[in-house]
């Protein structure tokens, strides 16, 4: 089968990054770690496992850091994967085989697949507190050579990923597809579920301000669930361009604020002190500060620079939501202590107790989709087939000039 491949040693990483000062072509090009190759179809690694026929494979703002190498090498998140893998965790696809103790499940079924394998997958019985909690992403058994900690499809070498014509999951990681859900919208499911858990790890209190810092899926993926809990919050999220805002407003923002590549800090601070009622601190060599702010922030930037801004712009004593997947970097964690702020993180989607019920963010998603209390059908979806990659990863990188909030890999092109 044809597959997109990922491995990349720390010579060629350095190699890249050096190539890539001249053009980006060097993170997907002939000298990058990702590869398109002919790769043995996984087989089932046990009688509880289904393998898989991709129909969407997502892209992830996390496959695009890594690939594009804005993750430092250092992260330990590479010790939760092995390598070389078969990149891509979002997906739609049907069942095409099924082990021997699969029930409830059967071939053809259009299915999205939880990536986080946790203790059932991995044969480990009792399962740990996080895995019995339907916590995956949260797994607390320690890894070894054929499963790392925290194992998920996409970033291991066992699986496979949605970049393939092929992966295998575990049974307890199925979600069934409604028939009324396209292919287009349910590869979005990952995403937007991620985004609930981030809304669900704190909901907005009636009258809170709310700040959205981002612009991406995600962002207006936590736009959508707040407005999906019928909550009716003042909503402001900061973007970078035109068409952002107004997908930000179809999915319920209030008010979007312009922060533009390039402008200057003062200028974006002076433009949120006035939205709020603040006043901006001027600090020395272009730091700001900020009396005033949110209620509520979820930053869904990931960055250092995001999420500094993040903290700067909520009040004091006031909660920060880090949704964006951060790792090391530089950041400012004065207002931390100076505005005595909360901080929640918020990683991938679980068992949720939502609308007064116990429900998996996957269905949660799902059963707003049906119930029209969640519309996706505005977001702007790119499909590519997997032989085009470099395209696609040329496009992902010049975002701006691509007006689009999610990529993905048609395995149905040629």
């Amino acid at each position: 089968m044809k597959a997109l491949v990922y491995h990349i040693t720390p010579a060629r990483w350095m190699l890249c990054k050096a190539a890539a000062l001249f053009s980006n072509r060097a993170y997907y090009g002939a000298i990058s770690g990702l590869k398109l190759v002919d790769h043995p179809t996984p087989t089932l690694p046990g009688p509880s496992w289904v393998r898989l026929k991709t129909l969407l494979g997502g892209i992830c703002g996390t496959d695009l850091g890594m690939i594009a190498q804005r993750t430092h090498p250092a992260t330990i998140l590479r010790g939760y994967a092995s390598f070389p893998a078969v990149l891509g965790h979002e997906n739609v696809a049907v069942i095409d085989d099924l082990g021997g103790s699969v029930t409830g499940w059967q071939k053809g079924q259009r299915v999205c697949v939880e990536p986080a394998i946790g203790c059932l997958g991995r044969g480990i019985d009792p399962p740990c507190a996080m895995c019995a909690a339907g916590k995956t992403s949260l797994c607390e058994t320690i890894g070894n050579d054929a499963w790392p900690s925290r194992a998920m499809v996409g970033l291991n070498a066992t699986t496979g990923g949605s970049w393939a014509e092929h992966f295998v999951a575990h049974a307890s990681q199925l979600h069934a597809v409604p028939d009324e859900i396209s292919d287009a919208v349910a590869v979005l499911i990952d995403p937007i579920a991620s985004a609930a858990h981030a809304v669900l790890r704190r909901v907005p209190r009636p009258g809170e301000r709310i700040l959205v810092n981002g612009s991406g899926i995600i962002a207006l993926g936590v736009i959508g669930s707040i407005r999906a809990l019928r909550h009716d919050n003042d909503i402001t999220v900061v973007v970078r361009h035109a068409f952002q805002a107004d997908l930000a407003r179809k999915m319920g923002a209030t008010h979007a604020l312009m922060n533009p590549r390039g402008s200057r800090s003062d200028e974006q601070y002076d433009s949120v002190a006035r939205h709020v009622g603040g006043r901006r601190i001027p600090g020395r060599f272009g730091n700001q500060g900020l009396i005033g702010g949110f209620d509520l922030t979820y930053d869904c930037t990931g960055t250092g620079r995001g999420m500094t801004d993040a903290m700067k712009w909520t009040r004091s004593r006031g909660t920060m939501v880090a949704v964006g997947t951060s790792g090391i970097t530089l950041l400012d964690t004065t207002p931390l202590w100076l505005d005595e702020l909360e901080i929640i993180g918020a990683n991938g989607r679980q068992v949720e107790t939502a609308d007064g019920r116990t429900v998996h963010t996957y269905e949660l998603v799902f059963d707003w989709l049906r119930a029209s209390r969640l519309d996706l059908s505005a977001l702007p979806v790119r499909q590519y087939a997997l032989a085009d990659y470099r395209t696609t990863f040329a496009e992902l990188l010049g975002r701006s000039r691509h007006p689009f909030v999610k990529a993905v890999f048609d395995l149905a092109r040629a």
